[in-house]
């Protein structure tokens, strides 16, 4: 007759896929949140290349001032906070921004493409998925 108490040979693997699971549902809501509040914040606003004029500071106290031409083809300088901006921009680089057409030099911010969430959000969620259930069957009983 076989014994009623539970293998221990499963916990290590069980607590493995719960913490990846966790893991994995945290970044697909994170990440995908993210996602969904930068499209948001892009809606109705038009884009344009600008080149980096001048870079001050570190990028939690700095300040970039960016170059662009407007669709109507007026000629906007701005000064913005560093935050959100690529670490590695410097002066003459050239960088993708958004801007609200109604206030061009007050409204600039970094472009940020969605589209590579498409596909890592997704990932994300079937991991998390696929190590719940690993878990589950798993689990101690």
């Amino acid at each position: 007759m076989m014994s009623k108490t539970p293998s221990r040979r499963y916990r290590p693997v069980y607590i493995i896929c719960l913490v990846i699971a966790c893991f994995g549902g945290l970044l697909t809501v994170t990440w995908g949140g993210g996602a969904v509040a930068a499209s948001v914040e892009q809606m109705g606003k038009a884009r344009a290349t600008a080149r980096v004029l001048e870079v001050e500071g570190n990028r939690s106290s700095g300040h970039i001032t960016v170059e662009f031409t407007t669709r109507d083809g007026r000629r906007v300088e701005t000064d913005d906070k560093r935050r959100g901006w690529p670490a590695d921009a410097g002066p003459g680089d050239e960088v993708e921004v958004v801007y609200d057409p109604n206030d061009a030099a007050g409204s600039v911010q970094r472009f940020q493409d969605v589209r590579k969430a498409l596909v890592v959000v997704p990932c994300f969620a079937i991991v998390a998925v696929l190590s719940g259930v690993a878990a589950y069957r798993t689990r101690p009983r």
